[in-house]
């Protein structure tokens, strides 16, 4: 991974973060007092936007940790204080007096050994017959969910759970994958159950497999074993730096908009060569070396869309060209179907990503530009400063790497409207361009109907929690008030008898775009209901939705007694779109500022003038009301 290391005086002259991320992940780790100094450096470039306040509980030492974490958060534009609980795995900071709590962390770190799950651990697990290898996973897995359980009623922000790899390789070696008691079969399968009782069971959590991360550095270069043994530090400087990237990155994944769209140039990005010189059959793309690096990446991006992200193309370029290696060229992986949307014409790169950007419904500040161009990376990072600017290396054997280390594309949850989202916005552009026809031509209401739209309205069901907690996270052009939630938030709103969670999806003749709208009301006073979040994803725009949601939501509220419902919009500087929704659906502004609307004097309106069929699930809800509307 590590090649020799540039003068610090190189690394110094960089001005742009992603830029300095890119050299620093091509050397060797910086020393001590290196990264210092370019900690310092970064921190000049732009200043801290965000502080993250972590905790972090240990079975080893951990302070030395605090050069390395503040690099990363100089790196992600992030302030990092952290909290060092006492050494040892003592249960007394899971206290609400502890330090701990009282430090109020975005992310509490528990960093454990594999013997403080079972003193067992201490000896090769090869050594026991695979019956008693079963009932010491059973009871090591029971260990470390008490010790999980034990933070988990604390707010202690997102729980990262780590386990400290072995520092030598199996007690049987190179034999080791064959035999039954197969110690890296086992402890695989360990982690898997790990994983899955973190997922199910555990909110806000997270497993960090340092194993990942003793795959990428190299165990020699993952352990310095004079700083274990001398002071049971296990890090050496390259492990120390990547284990610290990726805890910064979550924080980084929490603190900043989310990524939604990966916007990628043509020319020595997807391909090498351009094509409108070296043609189609001159580009660099196939199982040759350079053409291998460039369909290792666009393999690469398929992953990424795995995760939720849609790819979107921005390139300066003749549109007949860009679609004849899309459509026909034999090693090209990335077709058509998988961009949300494509700009390919001779604009410049900033006004094609702003026309992506209304296109798609989203925010600049979800975008991360892709581009080999020293110019137009640095055109867009000028004009769009919002943008996330990625430089594709001028190597191609770094280019299918690039974006591994962009923190904005990790993930603390995965959906499965995220799985499903490129083909959603496949299908909101067809709607989209029929919209625009029957605008036209004056049938807009005949368009709505031609949908077949059937909107669901869950009322207080915990099933969704996830998505519920994303959507507030993440939602912010069509959101009242931009307030977010977090799981263990949402789950409280959800159980109390004082408020009530309803969310949406909405199905239609093109397919399910899932659950896109969220809306929390707290029963403040004796029939009042205060509308605290009510969001909507822009995916859905244009189909009235909105309205339907909020008045079928109007219409619960009223057959439990409400009579009134008080609202507040905090406008910012992307939530303009939301503006007049209030006053649109007969709320009036009192003297103080926030709006009312009389349930008596203005009554819910009837299902029939939406055209969509709407159901209201039947569950009782916080409130009472258990009868389908």
């Amino acid at each position: 991974m590590y090649k020799r290391k540039p003068e610090l005086e190189k690394l110094l002259t960089l001005g742009a973060r992603d830029a300095l991320r890119q050299a620093l992940r091509q050397t060797t780790p910086p020393s001590l007092l290196q990264v210092q100094q370019l900690s310092d450096h970064c921190a000049g470039l732009v200043p801290a936007m965000r502080d993250l306040r972590l905790g972090v509980v240990h079975s080893y030492t951990s302070d030395l940790l605090d050069p390395w974490l503040g690099l990363a958060g100089a790196l992600e534009g992030l302030k990092v204080t952290t909290y060092h609980a006492p050494y040892g795995l003592g249960l007394d900071e899971a206290d609400a007096r502890s330090g701990l709590v009282a430090h109020s962390p975005d992310i509490t770190l528990i960093l454990l050994r594999r013997e403080d799950l079972h003193p067992d651990l201490a000896r090769p697990v090869v050594a026991l017959p695979p019956d008693q290898q079963a009932t010491l996973s059973s009871q090591a897995l029971d260990r470390l969910f008490t010790i999980i359980a034990a933070f988990r009623a604390h707010k202690l922000g997102h729980l990262i759970v780590t386990i400290l790899p072995e520092q030598t390789g199996p007690a049987l070696g190179i034999y080791d994958p064959l035999p039954e008691r197969s110690e890296a079969a086992w402890w695989s399968a360990l982690k898997a159950e790990i994983g899955r009782r973190l997922r199910i069971g555990v909110e806000a959590s997270l497993f960090l497999d340092l194993d990942e991360v003793l795959a990428q550095v190299g165990r020699d270069a993952f352990f310095d074993p004079r700083l274990w043994y001398s002071a049971r530090f296990p890090f050496a400087p390259a492990a120390a730096y990547e284990f610290s990237r990726r805890v910064v990155g979550l924080g980084a994944a929490m603190k900043f908009p989310k990524v939604k769209v990966i916007a990628l140039d043509a020319d020595n990005t997807l391909w090498g060569g351009i094509i409108g010189e070296d043609g189609f059959d001159g580009i660099a793309l196939g199982h040759e070396y350079p053409g291998n690096a460039y369909m290792a990446f666009q393999r690469r991006l398929l992953d990424f869309q795995q995760r939720g992200f849609i790819l979107a193309l921005c390139s300066k370029n003749n549109p007949a060209d860009v679609e004849q290696v899309l459509n026909d060229h034999p090693h090209q992986i990335l077709r058509p179907e998988h961009f949300a949307a494509i700009r390919v014409n001779w604009e410049t790169k900033p006004d094609n990503l702003v026309a992506l950007a209304e296109e798609l419904n989203l925010g600049l500040d979800s975008f991360i530009f892709v581009d080999d161009s020293d110019y137009e990376c640095a055109l867009v990072r000028r004009q769009l400063p919002e943008v996330e600017v990625v430089q594709t290396p001028a190597r191609p054997v770094e280019v299918p790497s690039c974006l591994d280390q962009v923190s904005r594309l990790e993930l603390l949850s995965l959906t499965v409207e995220d799985l499903k989202k490129t083909e959603m916005y496949a299908q909101e552009r067809i709607r989209r361009q029929l919209r625009q026809s029957a605008e036209r031509s004056g049938g807009l209401e005949g368009y709505l109907a031609s949908l077949e739209m059937v909107m669901t309205v869950g009322i207080d069901d915990p099933a969704p929690l996830k998505r519920l907690s994303q959507l507030t996270q993440k939602t912010n052009q069509f959101n009242l008030t931009t307030r977010r939630y977090d799981e263990q938030h949402m789950r409280r709103l959800i159980e109390a008898s004082s408020w009530m969670v309803g969310y949406f999806s909405l199905k239609d003749v093109f397919g399910d775009s899932g659950i896109v709208g969220v809306a929390l009301f707290e029963l403040s006073e004796p029939a009042v209901a205060e509308l605290d979040t009510f969001l909507m994803s822009c995916r859905v725009i244009g189909r009235k939705a909105e309205s339907a949601f909020l008045n079928a939501l109007l219409k619960r509220l009223a057959a439990a007694g409400v009579r009134e419902v008080v609202a507040d919009y905090l406008p910012t500087p992307k939530n303009g779109l939301a503006t007049s929704f209030l006053p649109d659906h007969g709320f009036a502004v009192g003297a103080d500022g926030r709006f009312r609307r009389n349930l008596n004097a203005t009554p819910p309106l009837p299902d029939s003038l939406y055209q969509m069929v709407i159901k209201v699930a039947a569950e009782s809800s916080s409130i009472g009301v258990g009868e389908t509307v």
